[in-house]
């Protein structure tokens, strides 16, 4: 019995990674090109990308948690589409008792995409954005309502990234830029910025199953 059970909960685990798995590699992701690999450390070549962007306040977390929020709302809804649709209800009445057709403004849901990237500020702030679907350019792309939020392209860049999986724990994350730090020691890189971290999972998928990574832009 006790080993149908541990079958039963191995199966169900399985299926559910498999579900997971299957969920995320359907999203969208950034079309990088690994341009060297050292085990687990790549130097990337990330092309133009469009980013919506938010400043937020507080330790790590706490601003992960705040500009995963709004940058969420936005994409599902909490923004204006840049169709519109023309209505006639309501109707506007002039004093001639001329009836207006007016406008509707609709907002639009975005498909989600990964990751969600947080790097530190000099001011000691936050700045978290998500990769906008590539289906969109900066003339069709939904406008945000939340005045926070900044739409806007990267040039192309490099990155040297180290992918590792885990909780997105401050411990776990040190420990893993650390040996990034030591990597770029050896080679004689140098940084042109401080460091990115990206997180490709919801919280719900465990630990060992998620990816995460640690990025320094570098000179091409």
């Amino acid at each position: 019995m006790k080993l149908s059970i541990i079958s039963l909960a191995i199966a169900i685990l399985v299926l559910g990674f498999m579900s997971i798995s299957s969920s995320a590699s359907a999203t969208e992701k950034p079309q990088y090109v690994v341009a060297e690999t050292d085990d687990k450390i790549e130097i990337r070549d990330y092309p133009v990308m469009l980013l919506a962007e938010v400043t937020v306040s507080g330790d790590r977390g706490t601003a992960a948690n705040r500009g995963f929020r709004k940058l969420a709302a936005f994409i599902f809804g909490d923004n204006q589409a840049k169709s519109k649709i023309s209505m006639t209800s309501p109707v506007v009445q002039t004093s001639q008792q001329e009836t207006v057709k007016t406008e509707s403004v609709k907002s639009e849901k975005i498909s989600m995409t990964a990751p969600v990237v947080q790097k530190p500020s000099l001011d000691g702030t936050w700045k978290v954005n998500f990769m906008m679907p590539s289906k969109y350019s900066k003339e069709t792309l939904p406008i945000p309502l939340d005045t926070d939020i900044r739409i806007f392209e990267t040039a192309p860049y490099r990155t040297v990234s180290l992918r590792f999986s885990g909780s997105a724990s401050i411990n776990n994350i040190r420990k893993h830029q650390e040996k990034l730090n030591a990597y770029m020691s050896t080679k004689g890189m140098t940084a042109l910025s401080g460091p990115e971290y990206a997180f490709y999972d919801a919280p719900f998928v465990p630990p060992m199953f998620r990816r995460n990574e640690v990025h320094y832009r570098i000179t091409q």
